[in-house]
């Protein structure tokens, strides 16, 4: 039991490196905004490259790809969320000026 509980601190700070960092909040909302896609953007592109030197039989270990995967994902859906809540967000005030 003792074995599933160790966790190899170098691991874990592979893992810290690697996550997306939170945008700036100096700047402009538009700025903070471009700054969040390209920071998905670029976990797809990872995600993309890890799969594809995979596919082809590189030295590459299949966790670290599933993992580039997951990651890819769940800040797309993320960034989706937060779409959705703008636009949402958009329609409230559009129709609060419109009289409702």
């Amino acid at each position: 039991m003792n074995e599933i509980l160790r966790i190899n601190p170098v691991e874990i700070g592979e893992l810290t490196s690697r996550a997306p960092r939170p945008p700036s909040t100096s700047g402009s909302f538009g700025e903070v905004l471009a700054d969040a896609i390209r920071s998905v953007d670029g976990l797809q592109h990872e995600s993309e490259a890890a799969q594809s030197q995979w596919a082809a039989g590189e030295p590459v270990d299949l966790h670290d790809v599933l993992i580039k995967i997951e990651e890819a994902d769940l800040a797309f859906r993320t960034m989706m969320e937060v779409r959705n809540k703008l636009v949402d967000a958009y329609r409230e005030v559009m129709r609060m000026g419109s009289g409702g």
